[in-house]
């Protein structure tokens, strides 16, 4: 290179660049700002452009034949009043389109789906956008769903519904028909809506059960009572019974009562009471007893049921029962052995066969309880007038005519009895003018000559 020849140019090309460096200087300075809104995101440019296709050219941006540029191409920019022109880009997307099965693929700017659908849209239609019911940014994937007409019977009043949801329920919801606990709605509010349907709204009523003590309050579309516990999700188990039936009406003020009823059988014990069983012992003296056989009790078992409700006993019914251990007898030997004795008396020495503790009380004509106007008063049972000397007794254990001392009172016959007199029960007859009050414990003594052995009672109460 010649290095002189260069030197020789330099000072010629200087103003050249200085001028070109003035116009680059002077061009921006004379530039003017605008914002560029490219499918909403902001650039700012300085531009000499005055039409938005322009600024697109100057910012190295080639419009598309689906872009959609706002404003216009051969729109004046505007930048009176310091207002900052601004332009919009929407370029053009690809879109799949999807009406009713028919699948289409669309370039365009187009953000509002209702624009892109070429046929008629109807009320209760539903776009789902990018997969969601209300879609956001920008449109890739619609899909129009048309809407599908209801017949709707609400306690016999008929309503006529349109709705794109996908189920029954939802658009029963988006029409204002609310559900409520315990309502029937037929088909179920989970029924796909993928063609006209007829549906059946029964309204639900409040329903108050009791059971077992708790009170459940809820809500029930059911015709009987039954049903509407089943709803509640209680059943009749076994003897279970509600008030009303469950087979009745569900009543208009919802009062429903479930009893829990349990039956159970229960086996009852109850001890048998043994006999006493007495035999003569030969060999044991009169008025004497001893035990030759322990008794022993019996088992009797009853079978009984027992009826609760509510855990509360209502009932027992004796089922039957049966002797399932029998009682042991108990075996009393009495004695039979008779001895005379001689008893040391005020009297003198007595000959004695038998000796027994009685009971004494006394009496006369006047004290017997008869008038002295009848004609048997002062007459004993055995047809003897009562004096000292006769007694009454029980006549069952001691015959007429047995000859007996008591102490203090002398030789006795048995020669009267008295509805008041029995078993150790000896009265004392009197006169009325000698008559001595009686009351008391006394040995009564049965003198010899013994009487016939069948005509003794060996055993006494």
């Amino acid at each position: 290179m010649d290095l002189t020849a260069t030197g020789r140019n330099l000072p010629s090309a200087i103003p050249l660049v200085l001028a070109a460096a003035g116009l680059s200087a002077l061009y921006y300075a004379t530039a003017r700002p605008a914002l560029l809104l490219i499918d909403g995101e902001p650039l700012q440019l300085r531009t000499h452009a005055r039409r938005p296709k322009e600024l697109l050219h100057e910012a190295g941006i080639v419009l598309g034949p689906d872009d959609v540029l706002l404003p216009g191409n051969d729109t004046e920019l505007n930048w009176e009043d310091g207002v900052l022109p601004v332009v919009e880009l929407h370029q053009a997307q690809p879109v799949i389109l999807v009406d009713q099965g028919v699948i289409s693929r669309v370039e365009t700017a187009e953000t509002d789906p209702a624009n892109l659908i070429s046929r008629q849209l109807f009320p209760g239609d539903r776009f789902i956008v990018n997969g969601l019911p209300a879609g956001s940014g920008t449109p890739t994937h619609i899909q129009l769903r048309r809407a599908i007409p209801i017949r709707l019977t609400v306690e016999g009043s008929n309503r006529l519904l349109h709705s794109a949801a996908p189920t029954l329920g939802e658009a029963l919801w988006e029409g204002g028909v609310q559900l409520h606990e315990g309502d029937r709605l037929d088909p179920l509010p989970n029924t796909p809506l993928d063609g006209p349907i007829e549906a059946r709204l029964e309204r639900s009523t409040p329903v108050d059960i009791r059971v077992a003590g708790q009170e459940i309050r809820g809500r029930s579309a059911a015709d009987t009572v039954g049903v509407a516990l089943a709803d509640a999700g209680l059943y009749l188990v076994g003897l279970d019974y509600t008030i009303p039936d469950q087979a009745q009406t569900l009543p208009a003020d919802g009062q429903i009562q479930l009893v829990r009823v349990r039956e159970e059988v229960q086996m009852e014990q109850e001890p048998l009471s043994f006999d006493t069983v007495y035999q003569p012992i030969d060999t044991l003296e009169i008025d004497n007893q001893q035990i030759v056989q322990p008794g022993a009790y019996g088992v009797t078992i009853h079978r009984v049921r027992v009826r609760t409700e509510d855990g509360v006993e209502v009932s027992r019914l004796l089922e039957g029962d049966w002797v399932a251990q029998g009682p042991t007898p108990q075996i009393i030997g009495y004695g039979t052995q008779i001895q005379v004795r001689t008893a040391a008396t005020a009297d003198g020495p007595l000959d004695y066969w038998r000796k027994l503790d009685m009971y004494a009380t006394s009496y006369s004509p006047s004290r017997a309880g008869v008038s002295p106007d009848a004609p048997w008063f002062g007459i004993t049972a055995s047809g003897k007038r009562l004096k000292k000397g006769l007694v009454a007794i029980d006549r069952s254990l001691i015959p007429f005519g047995t000859i007996m001392y008591v102490p203090g009172y002398g030789f006795a016959e048995a020669a009267d009895t008295g509805s008041g007199v029995g078993g150790r029960w000896i009265d004392l007859g009197y006169e009325d003018d000698n008559w001595v009050s009686w009351s008391g414990g006394v040995t009564v003594y049965f003198l010899t000559p013994m009487p016939a052995p069948e005509s003794i009672v060996y055993i006494f109460p």
